[in-house]
């Protein structure tokens, strides 16, 4: 099977011949192409021929683009500010007040931010690999943590707990959401397989099951009901106490942090659900041996590979520190142990 072959049978809930990769290494891709960051952000020819210099290189099976965690706030009004060599963040949020919330208007992806250098270097790969690798278009933050952006995470989680019934609270949930849902839109159109999302802020690491429930969860649920191709979830940290939450959302994909306990997570979001991971990308992949890659490797292809609902990654971005052998040995273990031959 071709590694897109592979990747679109296990979304559609078939066996591949093995398990295949999804790296995020966007950070790394840029360093090994010998591209700035700055220009990988910004300019969509550098950030393609990164995942395609680094496809290559390694041989995997999906390629994840990703422009960073700012890109939908800032092109709704929030300001970028970023260190050189490293992805951005934001320095001023789009309002300053539950008050100012009807200020803010749906994105156009076609044209506000840098949307369009996602758009435009996805086109750019999907015409180079044509049907030998699948992408998956990073639609950047989901409905919640976008929300938290554009107000400010801080001032935004005090107002979830002090005034949870604000008709704002819902007005600016509602207004990410719609921006977010067309980034996934056009990040399809422009030729992904599939898309994801980024919602870290949403889990226990950050706030409370019951916050979870209601004010992450819907949004996280409608977008998968209203889109009609597969998504994937990403929610950094450790989700153990929302398992039970996931397990009950339409058929999609989860991408769960490495402090996720494998074996829960397959018993119960993995049994109908795809999962995307979890391999520790700072305390495995960067800073671990050849040997601790392929041994975490095997052991969670052991857990997670029965079934087929299974796409290997590391459990979030891997570093730019990330020794080439060590993504070798990530990759030559999901062909050794992950065959379903």
């Amino acid at each position: 099977m071709t590694g897109r072959q592979r990747i679109e049978a296990v979304l559609a809930g078939r066996l591949p011949d093995r398990v295949p990769v999804c790296l995020h290494n966007f950070l790394l891709a840029a360093k090994e192409a010998g591209i700035p960051l700055a220009d990988y952000l910004e300019k969509p020819e550098a950030a393609a021929r990164a995942h395609l210099d680094a496809v290559e290189r390694y041989g995997y099976d999906c390629i994840l683009i990703d422009l960073d965690t700012t890109m939908i706030a800032e092109a709704m009004g929030a300001k970028r500010d970023g260190t050189p060599g490293e992805p951005g963040h934001i320095a001023a949020p789009a309002i300053r007040s539950l008050d100012e919330v009807g200020k803010l208007k749906p994105v156009d992806p076609a044209r506000d931010g840098r949307i369009p250098v996602l758009l435009e270097a996805i086109r750019i790969m999907a015409k180079a690999v044509g049907s030998e690798v699948a992408i998956r278009g990073n639609a950047d933050q989901g409905a919640f943590s976008l929300a938290g952006l554009l107000r400010g995470t801080e001032d935004f989680l005090v107002e979830l707990m002090t005034e949870p019934d604000h008709a704002a609270l819902h007005q600016l949930l509602e207004v990410a959401y719609q921006s977010h849902r067309a980034v996934h839109q056009a990040v399809k159109a422009a030729g992904a397989q599939f898309t994801s999302l980024g919602d870290s802020p949403a889990g226990p690491d950050v706030v409370s099951p019951e916050v979870f429930l209601r004010f992450a969860r819907p949004y996280q649920e409608r977008l998968v009901r209203e889109l009609d191709w597969p998504v994937v979830i990403h929610i950094c940290g450790d989700t153990s106490a929302i398992l039970d939450q996931l397990a009950e959302y339409p058929r999609c994909g989860f991408e769960l942090d490495y402090k996720t306990d494998a074996a829960r997570a397959k018993a119960t979001v993995g049994r109908e659900h795809v999962l995307f991971g979890n391999v520790d990308p700072s305390g495995v992949l960067a800073r671990g041996t050849v040997a601790q890659v392929r041994e975490v490797t095997r052991r969670l292809v052991e857990i997670w590979k029965p079934g087929g609902l299974f796409v290997l990654n590391a459990g979030c971005a891997i570093p730019a520190s990330t020794p080439a052998e060590n993504v070798r040995a990530l990759v030559a273990a999901a062909q050794e142990f992950g065959s379903y031959a």
